[in-house]
C-alpha cells in the first residue's frame, strides 16, 4: 500500500517523507558498481572478483605501444578502434590491454581476474610469450574484457589512451608511384 502526502500534511511530515526517499534512492542507486543483470547491486567487498562479463581478444590490435585503459564511455573508446565490443556503459565499463608491437604472433595478453583491493580495483593480467625460436611475425596482442560499471579507480590502468601512433594509418605514397600520363 502506498502512502501520499499531499499539501495538506504538516511541513515536518513532508520533510521527513523527503528523507526517507532520498535514503532508498542513495542506497539502492548510489553503491558505485552496478552488474549489467541488476538494476543495481553493492559495491564488491575488499577482495571480491567483479564479474567478467565479456572478452574479445586478438593478435592484431595495430598499435604500436603497450597500454593499459579503463573505459568508461563511448567518447573515450572512439579513440581507441580496436575491435567492436557489446558494452552497455550505463552499466558497465571496458578494460583494454595491449602490448603494443611485438615480434611474433605467438605472443597473448589475457585479462583473467578483476577484484577490489581497499579503494581501488586490480586487474590480473597474463602473459604468454612464444617459446624460443618462434618464427618472427609481427603482431600487437590485445585483450578487452567488460565488468560491471565501478566507480573506483583501477591501478596501473589509464583513464584516456594515451598519445599514439597507429600501425594502420596510411601514409602518402612517393610522387614518384602517382597515376602514369
Amino acid at each position: 500500500m502506498s502512502h501520499m502526502i499531499d499539501d495538506r500534511t504538516p511541513h515536518p511530515a513532508r520533510r521527513r517523507s523527503a528523507t526517507l526517499l532520498g535514503l532508498i534512492a542513495v542506497s539502492l542507486f548510489g553503491s558505485g558498481c552496478h552488474q549489467s543483470r541488476f538494476v543495481s547491486s553493492a559495491m564488491p567487498a575488499d577482495g571480491e572478483e567483479l564479474p567478467i562479463l565479456y572478452r574479445v581478444q586478438g593478435v592484431h590490435s595495430h598499435e604500436t605501444r603497450a597500454m593499459r585503459v579503463v573505459v568508461r564511455d563511448a567518447a573515450t573508446l572512439a579513440q581507441i578502434p580496436i575491435a567492436d565490443v557489446p558494452v552497455d556503459f550505463s552499466t558497465q565499463m571496458l578494460l583494454i590491454v595491449t602490448l603494443g608491437r611485438v615480434t611474433s604472433d605467438l605472443y597473448t595478453v589475457d585479462i583473467p581476474r578483476v577484484w577490489r583491493e581497499k579503494s581501488r580495483l586490480r586487474v590480473e593480467t597474463l602473459l604468454r610469450a612464444p617459446p624460443a625460436g618462434a618464427p618472427v611475425s609481427m603482431a600487437s596482442p590485445y585483450c578487452i574484457v567488460v565488468i560491471p560499471q565501478c566507480d573506483l579507480n583501477v591501478a596501473d590502468f589509464m583513464t584516456r589512451p594515451p598519445i599514439r601512433d597507429r600501425s594502420w594509418q596510411q601514409s602518402e605514397p612517393p610522387k614518384e608511384w602517382g597515376p602514369k600520363r
